[in-house]
């Protein structure tokens, strides 16, 4: 998995490694770290079942293929280094993602439709429940994409001037503003963050971690692919 990370372009590296993780856990490796993970022993019905999983969740085709292509890029590796046979590989290659197309669903949101996402985030007891309601709120807050939410430091915000700087399309540097009710989304979010914290340890030098399940608080870097899920599975909630 490591070697086929490394031969991606550096900005697809965070997201392939967000998708091989989280295409682990569906197939039972939720207490493993991705690198642990014996890619090479996996066997054309776990990828069926990890397909099954995608379409019950309401995975849109593109992505289901993303994550298959993830899972052939790795056996590409493993066959390349003798870990599987030609015909391992070929049979892991024959299963396709889930057939079909969709036209974007994307809508304007109206201001009650966001207070009620926070509401649905309120009632989620896990951390789960403030880091995305402080993505949400950054986000909707600010107007950023979701690329440049991801690639956001701590050393990028100003919590006394609401202002968050970041890097944009053409590697512009902007300013942007998010309202209070989002920075105390933010804020919220970081305290619990640094509670997890053990003696010693320096928090993160970035705003969004990655959440195994358990509640386990990684010290991994958000994907733009993970918020763009955690907004749909909150959207979904409410219809």
């Amino acid at each position: 998995m490591t070697v086929y990370l490394a031969r991606l372009a550096p900005s697809s590296q965070l997201t392939m490694r967000y998708v091989l993780q989280d295409a682990a856990d569906r197939l039972g490796f939720e207490d493993m770290n991705v690198e642990e993970i014996p890619w090479h022993q996996l066997q054309p019905d776990n990828v069926i079942a990890l397909v099954a999983a995608l379409r019950e969740d309401g995975y849109a085709p593109n992505t289901s293929s993303l994550y298959v292509n993830a899972v052939r890029g790795v056996m590409n590796e493993a066959w390349r280094m003798s870990l599987i046979s030609q015909e391992h590989l070929l049979k892991m290659r024959s299963v396709k993602g889930i057939a079909g197309t969709r036209l974007s669903q994307g809508r304007n949101l109206r201001r009650s439709l966001i207070q009620e996402m926070m509401a649905v985030c309120a009632t989620d007891p896990r951390p789960q429940g403030l880091r995305d309601a402080a993505i949400i709120g950054i986000l909707y807050g600010s107007g950023m994409r979701k690329s440049e939410s991801v690639n956001l430091d701590l050393s990028q915000v100003d919590f006394s001037e609401r202002s968050l700087r970041v890097t944009a399309k053409g590697n512009k540097q902007l300013i942007k503003y998010a309202p209070a009710w989002a920075f105390e989304k933010l804020q919220a979010w970081l305290e619990l963050r640094r509670s997890h914290l053990k003696e010693g340890e320096v928090d993160d030098p970035f705003l969004f971690n990655r959440i195994r399940r358990g509640s386990h608080i990684t010290r991994e870097r958000i994907t733009k692919h993970a918020i763009y899920y955690i907004a749909r599975q909150r959207g979904r909630r409410l219809g």
